[in-house]
């Protein structure tokens, strides 16, 4: 069967298990509902590409066979979780399913666009850690103009509501952060990072900005979601080495040239 067929298929299966929380033109937040006090928030990627394979296989890892609740914030406009009234929606429909279902332990998790909301939401949603795959530091075209990945999508965005990251990474979170190294587009992301306590930034010896196949195809992706869960760091350390990953040295830069610095007061709210 065609993968184009067996994800939608994955789709579908999704919606039909899953119960819608909120809807409207821009967010739609579903949740899947597991057994114990904990809680997955998963940010989707672009096109609601989660964790690429669709958001069934995604989330038998975010529930770990349903002894977590899961919920799903997808952007429907593609546009990082941006606009007026974007962000009162996803805390009013999260913070009521963890308030109903007596949720006491939560993370959020994304890959790419659903990572920059991970980390963006992670803080007000009262996370206490946060696992963002390859995200964005800023969507603004004008943060990194040789940046022309999705530029169509992120030139329609007319309103920056979020605060620049290194203003919303935060409080008592614990955050994990991966991104290839080696990548131009990605490094000026990475490089702009904020740096820290509670900050553990890993970058693979990797071009791409795919980081999701080869934490698969080395059979860690799911030990990863569940060492961050667990606050287990040395574990996340050491899975990270299968794929040449390591913790970025304090104050590390990208290597090319072509990189510029981050342009952080363009990604504050507008």
């Amino acid at each position: 069967m065609p993968l184009m067929i067996r994800k939608s298929l994955r789709q579908a299966m999704f919606r039909l298990r899953s119960r819608r929380l909120h809807a409207d033109a821009a967010v739609e937040i579903r949740a899947l509902e597991g057994r114990g006090e904990g809680g997955m928030i998963v940010f989707t990627s672009y096109h609601a590409n989660a964790a690429k394979r669709g958001l069934l296989e995604f989330a038998a890892s975010a529930s770990d066979g349903g002894a977590r609740h899961c919920i799903f914030v997808t952007d429907r406009r593609q546009g990082w979780f941006q606009g007026e009234g974007v962000a009162a929606a996803i805390l009013r429909a999260v913070s009521g399913y963890v308030r109903r279902h007596g949720l006491r332990r939560l993370m959020t998790v994304g890959v790419s666009m659903g990572g920059y909301g991970a980390l963006s939401f992670a803080a007000e949603l009262g996370a206490g850690r946060a696992l963002a795959l390859a995200p964005q530091y800023c969507p603004r075209p004008a943060t990194f103009p040789s940046d022309r990945r999705w530029i169509e999508a992120r030139s329609r965005i007319t309103e920056f509501s979020r605060p620049a990251l290194d203003q919303a990474m935060g409080g008592q979170v614990q955050y994990t952060l991966l991104h290839g190294r080696h990548n131009a587009e990605d490094a000026q992301h990475w490089q702009a990072f904020p740096q820290g306590p509670g900050i553990h930034h890993y970058l693979a010896d990797r071009d791409s900005h795919d980081v999701i196949d080869p934490l698969r195809d080395a059979g860690i992706l799911y030990p990863v979601i569940g060492a961050v869960w667990q606050d287990d760091q040395e574990r996340v350390k050491t899975l990270m080495q299968r794929i040449c990953a390591v913790p970025r040295a304090w104050g590390e830069r990208a290597l090319d040239p072509q990189t510029q610095p981050a342009a952080a007061a363009c990604c504050a709210i507008s």
